[in-house]
């Protein structure tokens, strides 16, 4: 667990945790449905696909056009096409349209004095309108794995982070949704693990209680975050030091 007197530090994970295209309704069609491929299908074998997207070494043509051709040998190039317009203007409208939640949360963490940091695995694409998003001024440091050629859960993304925030990863909590094994990356760079479900719920409930063992502490928005902070650092040193408390779960997660 966390020495809360300590922790001087957040960083976030971005998609599926503070945005995503599923909660800001994005508009248009999503890229399989484009494709003609199954969602569940066309996701499993996206997660799966080689680095090189992520790692910002070739554009996101390449990967769409691989997976689209391998799971329906029948697409044409004009879906392919409009499969890449709408992916483009649909993440342009899931960062600009930020939930008032979620800023509000970011904002009182920031008041409240911590450093704040992000690291996305992400393309150049899905980032494009990151500097016209509301999220972009909350950030101290914003880590994009397709700029510094490094992806969760390698520690080393997590240990540059905390190094551009001026922290140790001891003083750092990690909040994520559980995905790219970010969240055992992040214990291993000696963060503290946080699980936040509030995506999680919309998109993919029944994925929250097999990230669950991965998470030190749960907590299902920013705002949930920042009031188990505040109620965390006026406890007696003697109530924060134990190593073998269970995770904390001040807001119970949703059944699946």
């Amino acid at each position: 667990m966390a020495n809360w007197q300590k922790v001087r530090g957040i960083i976030f994970d971005l998609f599926h945790t503070l945005v995503s295209l599923e909660v800001a309704k994005a508009p248009g069609q999503s890229t399989p449905q484009i494709l003609g491929i199954d969602p569940d299908v066309w996701y499993q074998h996206w997660l799966k696909d080689p680095p090189d997207y992520v790692l910002g070494l070739v554009p996101v043509e390449v990967p769409i056009k691989r997976l689209a051709q391998k799971l329906n040998p029948a697409v044409r190039e004009e879906q392919i096409q409009e499969a890449l317009r709408t992916r483009h203007e649909r993440f342009r409208h899931t960062l600009l349209n930020i939930e008032s939640e979620t800023l509000d949360g970011m904002r009182q963490l920031r008041s409240n004095g911590y450093r704040i940091g992000l690291i996305s695995n992400c393309g150049f694409d899905e980032i494009a309108f990151w500097d016209e998003s509301p999220l972009a001024p909350l950030f101290d440091i914003a880590v994009f794995s397709c700029k510094v050629k490094l992806k969760k859960p390698d520690k080393e993304i997590y240990l540059y982070t905390a190094e551009k925030l001026g922290l140790a990863p001891p003083e750092c909590l990690y909040v994520g949704n559980g995905g790219s094994d970010e969240l055992t990356g992040a214990e291993r760079a000696g963060m503290t693990p946080v699980l936040l479900t509030r995506h999680l719920e919309a998109i993919r409930p029944a994925h929250i209680t097999k990230v669950m063992p991965f998470a030190r502490i749960y907590v299902r928005t920013v705002s949930d975050l920042k009031v188990l902070l505040d109620h965390k650092r006026i406890l007696p040193a003697n109530l924060q030091s134990g190593q073998h408390q269970p995770p904390h779960r001040p807001f119970p997660p949703p059944s699946p």
